[in-house]
């Protein structure tokens, strides 16, 4: 689901990224690849946030992992859908290195502590409380997910609800696993 507010906040528009509006209503990850992505961004953004406790998290700190970054917000219902699923997955694939790193976009501290007494998330929760990160990951929707690989590098996306229970999902996490 595209967020009106959210495109407001960052100024940018459905008519001016028609690719983007196309692909949220696909059910499939998008390959990080081809035209339309290098032109969106390259190389990976950074991703430098604090934790709930205030401590500076760096995506580069999971190199030799496989991370799924999600953007969410408390009021997001496909986020409340998604959250425990990716948790489930996180923890079902640790072993092989399979990292969860939930980014809140903006919310009040206390709105996410709430939200994860509820929803608990099995990985690090990051707060990008001006959502400067998710602009530059140009999450302009929610959920945003990326599919980061070992070497730090996005290879796979998608803006709006996923079905992370799907073989086709599965399947692509498992292949970057083994990768």
């Amino acid at each position: 689901m595209i967020s009106r507010r959210l495109l407001l906040q960052s100024g940018l528009s459905l008519a001016a990224l028609p690719w983007r509006a196309l692909a949220a209503s696909d059910s499939a990850l998008k390959t990080a690849t081809g035209p339309d992505w290098a032109a969106w961004t390259a190389p990976t953004p950074p991703l430098v946030l604090p934790d709930l406790s205030g401590r500076e998290k760096k995506l580069a700190a999971w190199r030799g992992s496989v991370v799924i970054v999600s953007f969410w917000a408390t009021w997001c219902d496909p986020c409340r859908d998604e959250i425990p699923i990716m948790s489930e997955m996180a923890r079902r694939h640790r072993e092989e290195g399979l990292r969860l790193v939930a980014v809140n976009m903006g919310e009040a501290l206390g709105k996410i502590t709430t939200f994860l007494a509820k929803w608990p998330v099995a990985g690090t929760v990051l707060h990008d409380r001006n959502s400067a990160a998710s602009k530059q990951w140009q999450a302009i929707g929610l959920p945003a997910n990326y599919l980061v690989d070992r070497g730090g590098t996005v290879r796979y996306w998608h803006l709006g609800e996923l079905d992370w229970k799907s073989d086709r999902v599965g399947g692509v996490v498992t292949r970057m696993l083994r990768a």
